[in-house]
């Protein structure tokens, strides 16, 4: 029994290991995006960033929001004070979406 059960988590091991990799990363999208003119590359996005709400970035995400119709860059800030922050941009225009505590 014991053999059986051992050789059954091999085989899941296994498969998950030989799992494909993803073709298109997120590093490989935003790349493509930035190259085809479609987005902002992020260092021009960060000074932004920062005079909207200063201290440290904590996260970076890049998505397609339908709300606003558009590429966002949607950041985590901690504060001096060590309060978190919600920080978003549209990704093609630098234009500022919203910056709301994150509270969550």
């Amino acid at each position: 029994m014991r053999s059986r059960a051992r050789a059954a988590m091999a085989v899941l091991v296994a498969s998950c290991c030989l799992t494909p990799v993803q073709a298109d990363s997120d590093a490989d999208r935003a790349r493509r995006l930035v190259q085809e003119g479609a987005i902002l590359p992020l260092e021009e996005i960060l000074p932004l960033v920062r005079a909207a709400k200063p201290g440290t970035l904590i996260e970076l995400e890049l998505h397609y929001e339908r709300e606003h119709d558009a590429h966002v860059y949607e950041m985590e800030v901690l504060d001096a004070d060590g309060r978190l922050w919600e920080v978003e941009f549209n990704a093609a225009s630098g234009e500022l979406i919203e910056v709301e505590p994150d509270d969550d």
